[in-house]
């Protein structure tokens, strides 16, 4: 519940600033005179981003999980970016098991690759695809009760779990205010929707692997996601 409260907040905050940076400009016409000069220097261009995941960090402050996650971009002429992320979570994933208590805790990290859509000036579109791969324990208990028969109490836990998976990434980037210069003016706000296509056997003898940081609930092997991300860019 928590985290569709974030991410609707955060969809209806940015399709207010989107709707608000396409109104027309009165000073547009002064503007692209100086597109051509702009589309010249953005061929050489040369960025490096850092992002940071903000709605794991509300959701982290929501519940008793513990969730952070932080990203490093390079990107060329506003176009091509290499893109890797590393993050951290203690998941305590609900009703995964019937009568008891799950919790999975590790690191995770992701590597791949985007192609940047100019949409508007300092507006972007990505698509791309990732591997990611996690390395983590995870924790047990199994409480049945019958009154016919001996009560049922099974605990396991399992250390150096490690699974990798595939992701198509779908980004959307703007700018957080309207500023043409100064600190404000590369600092962006988005969203990344990820599908997330499980490559490792989960398949244990005992019990299964129910949750994987940085990968979520492993209810199917393919697993859409939405993260929330702040960025700020530094253009060299």
């Amino acid at each position: 519940m928590m985290r569709r409260l974030v991410y609707t907040i955060s969809l209806l905050l940015l399709s207010g600033f989107s709707g608000i940076y396409a109104q027309e400009d009165p000073f547009a016409q002064v503007i692209d005179t100086t597109a051509e000069v702009d589309s010249i220097s953005a061929q050489d261009s040369f960025s490096i981003e850092l992002s940071a995941d903000y709605g794991k960090l509300i959701e982290s402050l929501a519940s008793n999980q513990n969730k952070w996650e932080f990203g490093l971009s390079f990107i060329l002429r506003e176009k091509f970016a290499l893109v890797g992320e590393y993050g951290y979570g203690k998941l305590l994933p609900e009703s995964v098991i019937q009568n008891g208590v799950y919790e999975s805790e590790g690191n995770y990290f992701r590597a791949g690759a985007e192609y940047n859509f100019t949409i508007a000036p300092k507006r972007y579109l990505a698509l791309g695809g990732m591997f990611a791969t996690s390395t983590f324990s995870d924790y047990g208990l199994v409480q049945i009760s019958s009154e016919l028969w001996q009560d049922v109490n099974e605990e396991f836990s399992r250390q150096n779990q490690s699974a990798s998976w595939a992701e198509l990434i779908l980004n959307t980037q703007g700018p957080i205010v309207n500023a043409e210069d100064g600190f404000l003016s590369n600092l962006y706000w988005g969203m990344r929707f990820r599908l997330r296509i499980m490559i490792t056997d989960l398949e244990r003898d005992d019990f299964d692997i129910y949750a994987i940081p940085g990968y979520g609930k492993t209810y199917s092997n393919v697993v859409p996601a939405t993260n929330l991300f702040i960025r700020y860019r530094f253009n060299l």
